[in-house]
């Protein structure tokens, strides 16, 4: 008989036998999915131990399977032409594609695909990694921009309406166009019979709806659904998906003749008035998550108290203070909005206001002046939310285009937050933390007088903390060389007074950067 252990075989034949051990290993141990398909007919040919527990489908379920035969990948025509495209280019790449598990729950992945001759054979093998909680916090943080927006120009409706009909309406107006709700409308109640629901404001895609149909808040056929139940029980009402849900079946075919396939109504009640209901229609089937429906509850209070400080000519002033630590409150969410998707970005945010609070107050500036400056300090790195986190994390330095895609940061920053209504120019102070004095920062290599007084603050404090705190790419640099370094280039790249303040916190003031 003939032996086959690897003293008989040929030293090619061991080798090749140990890179097949080698690679099963990590085939098998992989952190991340791999697929291997047949790059002709693209059947599964095998799949690792990790995407057959992040999908739930078994080993026997994947193999012999067209890619987008498994339940995972249930866009067949996308799957189609994605793996059309393979074939010709074979590469393809997708940083956010979602998948549904087995058991219906959906996840974010990434997924990259390429082609290869594998002993005459072309094969095609797909890498995915799951990265649903980088897509959460990006999420997170989409939400709370969009919140942002909505509260800032909430409260110019409140500051600047003067009756509560042009209240009611740019509320609505604010909920479609800022909010990205399809149609929004207030109905009131009465105390008829019938308690018919009265709409007295409405914005967006209407096309006659609240016409063609009967809304009702008594507990019959006609008060079943959304606006009905929030107005009887005093309760926010949701449906995820109005295709489906029983509760609209007297409104359905109405409803989604107009593109509506989701809802809330939040029930409401100036002091003094009627009760009322706010009802948003969205485009698409949603679970409205506890952020949104918390936010949108906050909005249709607000609605309420504006109607209310209408009628009572009172609380203006209130308002306007409730408001600013609104916005201050949301800063701070987004701030650790950042920190849970990078928790080194975090801390070095909070370190720069730090100093730049200290460096404010040694220059003499107005503490309204130095609030603002502290609250665009705390999320200066903002646009780093669009930046791939293994290069943020990179342990080593950087190569040109990683660079240079990182220096995107300070313009995508002032895009997120550019059309909110802040006291203070936060958005611009963001924009132009990276310019310097002489013209030779970015993004619009901005020079002297044109660069914000804070955001010359804040590009020193920027600088003396990086330097002066560990990298990932390298240890601390000491605040010695920190200060050095803006000492050196005071009045070319650094306002000289900026730094000579600075100097000051450091030498004289014994200040130290927390760790």
């Amino acid at each position: 008989m003939k032996k086959t252990s690897t003293l008989h075989l040929s030293s090619t034949e061991a080798a090749l036998r140990i890179s097949e051990a080698r690679y099963r290993r990590l085939f098998e141990s992989a952190q991340d999915g791999i697929l291997i398909l047949n790059a002709k007919t693209a059947q599964i040919d095998d799949v690792n131990p990790f995407l057959i527990e992040l999908l739930g489908y078994t080993h026997v379920e994947f193999l012999g399977k067209k890619l987008w035969e498994i339940g995972a990948f249930k866009d067949k025509f996308l799957n189609m032409d994605a793996f059309a495209e393979l074939q010709a280019k074979r590469y393809i790449r997708y940083d956010d594609l979602p998948l549904v598990t087995k058991t219906g729950q959906r996840i974010s992945v990434e997924f990259v695909s390429n082609a290869y001759d594998c002993d005459g054979v072309n094969v095609i093998q797909c890498n995915i990694r799951d990265n649903t909680k980088r897509h959460a916090a990006e999420m997170a943080l989409k939400l709370t921009a969009r919140s942002l927006k909505v509260l800032s120009e909430s409260s110019v409706a409140l500051l600047g309406a003067s009756s509560e009909v042009a209240l009611r309406t740019e509320y609505c107006r604010i909920a479609v166009e800022t909010g990205n709700y399809l149609m929004a409308w207030v109905g009131t109640t009465d105390s008829a019979p019938d308690r018919r629901v009265h709409p007295i404001a409405r914005y967006g895609h209407d096309d006659g709806y609240l016409d063609s149909v009967e809304i009702s808040w008594a507990d019959n056929d006609s008060g079943s659904g959304p606006t009905g139940r929030a107005l009887r029980t005093g309760q926010v009402q949701f449906l995820d998906d109005i295709a489906t849900d029983p509760s609209m079946a007297s409104w359905r075919t109405e409803a989604l003749k107009r593109g509506f396939n989701s809802s809330i109504a939040l029930p409401f009640q100036p002091t003094g008035g009627v009760l009322a209901c706010l009802t948003l229609y969205s485009a698409v089937r949603t679970n409205w998550s506890t952020a949104e429906r918390k936010l949108l509850e906050e909005f249709a209070s607000d609605l309420a108290f504006g109607i209310t400080t209408i009628r009572t000519a009172q609380a203006k002033l209130k308002y306007q203070e409730d408001l600013r630590i609104s916005l201050e409150k949301t800063i701070q969410v987004v701030a650790s909005a950042v920190d849970m998707r990078d928790a080194y970005t975090g801390g070095h945010q909070r370190r720069v206001a730090n100093i730049c609070v200290r460096i404010a107050t040694e220059m003499g500036l107005a503490k309204e002046r130095i609030h603002g400056l502290h609250l665009a300090a705390t999320i200066h790195d903002l646009g780093k939310i669009a930046c791939p986190a293994e290069i943020l994390s990179k342990p080593v330095r950087l190569s040109v285009n990683e660079f240079n895609l990182i220096k995107e940061h300070a313009q995508t920053g002032f895009n997120i937050l550019k059309d909110v209504d802040f006291p203070w120019p936060i958005a611009q102070i963001i924009l132009q933390h990276h310019e310097r004095i002489d013209g030779s920062g970015y993004p619009q290599g901005l020079k002297a007088d044109a660069i914000l007084l804070e955001a010359k603050i804040l590009m020193v404090a920027d600088v003396v903390e990086a330097m002066a705190s560990y990298r990932p790419y390298r240890p601390a640099l000491g605040i010695d060389m920190a200060l050095n370094e803006i000492t050196t280039r005071r009045g070319s790249a650094y306002d000289p007074e900026v730094v000579d303040a600075c100097l000051r916190v450091f030498n004289e003031q014994g200040y130290k950067i927390e760790v």
